[in-house]
């Protein structure tokens, strides 16, 4: 429920649907609009490795609580805008400070709490609730934007967000106990862990980082201008939003399926299997005409890897650099994320209002994500989780 209505799953999957209405009332341009969700997005640089820092130091309860009720406060603020761009952006800026204890990092840290064999799995039904999201906010926010206006919108998903979430959250979300709290533990696959200044120095955090900087910049970017991909091409808004809802299914069993695999198969050998299909649906988007069979097509493959990603990221994470300390470096890779998916949707929709169309962006990306796979491809065995000084 935490991954399902916080910021990353509620504004990546629903902003498409605001930029419409919001740029024909104030007579912004798309690119104005979605740099909001840039700004937002590069304030992560700042907000995940501290988030990540304060998990670590105070446990991801009451993180992920104060989180989910900044997220609802900043999504009524942004309903109340009457005009101004300065505002919208110190809104979203708001968002990324107010509502970062919503970030995957504060729900996988307490997976990795409770889950070390089955450990994949795990995270993936835990961030199958970004894919819920995907599936019910797009159809709920079409209808209140149809229904009662984009301010009502805003307004009405930030506060359900928070309806549902919060009980759940303050009734079942915690760590497991710790035993024998007198002395520390022996080091085990279970708790070993580099530190934050450690994984720095390897070259798999940097391999890793910017691995998913590309995959960020080209999945990730098309997500929120998905919609207005096919509202370009004619579609009408309720069969867009139809089409977006099936992306989220995908999602759903992304992270299902890749959480299930990387338990089984070695983990980069996976992620380059699941980020090869949107390869596929970037060449169709740019190629062919968006059918509805093709966009939905589309839909399913970019739905797939980015269900994926996150998983993995915190999978990798994991496994690679172990969990003592897992908030931090967590917080440190999650950067890279945060850098790319708030200048992803502003170079997509950039390329757009210069060109008028998608079809340059997608056919970069498509070539940048096989260098990503390559990356991914190069981290090597697993450390042993008994050497330490290993990266």
């Amino acid at each position: 429920m935490g991954s399902a209505c916080g910021i990353l799953a509620i504004t990546f999957y629903t902003q498409g649907l605001f930029a419409g209405p919001v740029t024909e009332e104030f007579g912004w341009s798309r690119g104005q609009f979605f740099l909001g969700f840039t700004i937002m997005q590069m304030m992560g640089l700042l907000t995940a490795p501290t988030i990540g820092s304060i998990v670590d130091r105070i446990g991801p309860r009451r993180v992920g609580i104060a989180g989910l009720i900044g997220h609802a406060a900043m999504y009524v603020a942004l309903s109340l805008n009457t005009g101004s761009v300065v505002l919208f952006y110190l809104t979203f800026a708001g968002l990324a400070v107010c509502a970062a204890g919503t970030l995957p990092i504060t729900w996988t840290t307490v997976i990795n709490g409770w889950f070390h064999d089955n450990r994949g799995l795990a995270i993936g039904m835990t961030m199958a609730g970004i894919g819920i999201a995907a599936v019910l906010a797009p159809p709920y926010v079409q209808y209140l934007i149809t229904s009662f206006g984009w301010r009502a919108a805003y307004l009405g998903i930030g506060l359900t967000a928070l309806a549902i979430s919060l009980p759940v959250v303050l009734l079942l979300f915690r760590m497991p106990a710790e035993p024998g709290a007198d002395e520390p533990a022996p080091a085990t696959a279970q708790n070993w862990g580099l530190t934050r200044a450690e994984a720095l120095r390897t070259y798999r955090f940097w391999a890793l980082g910017l691995a998913l900087l590309v995959i960020t910049l080209t999945v990730i970017g098309i997500i929120p201008n998905f919609v207005p991909f096919l509202l370009d091409s004619g579609m009408p808004p309720a069969q867009a939003a139809e089409i977006a809802a099936i992306m989220g299914v995908a999602v759903i069993v992304g992270r299902l399926s890749a959480g299930f695999l990387v338990d089984r198969i070695w983990a980069p050998a996976v992620a380059a299997a699941f980020f090869t299909m949107p390869i596929l649906a970037m060449l169709i988007m740019a190629n062919l005409t968006p059918t509805p069979g093709i966009a939905v097509a589309a839909a399913i493959f970019l739905g797939l890897a980015a269900g994926a990603e996150l998983d993995l990221l915190a999978f990798l994470t994991s496994r690679y650099f172990g969990v003592s300390h897992y908030g931090a470096i967590f917080g440190g890779i999650y950067a890279f994320f945060t850098v790319g998916s708030g200048l992803a949707p502003l170079i997509y929709a950039r390329t757009f209002d210069l060109l008028g169309t998608y079809r340059p962006m997608l056919m970069a990306a498509a070539t940048f994500l096989a260098v990503a796979i390559c990356l991914l491809l190069s981290l090597g065995r697993y450390p042993n989780p008994l050497d330490r000084t290993r990266g």
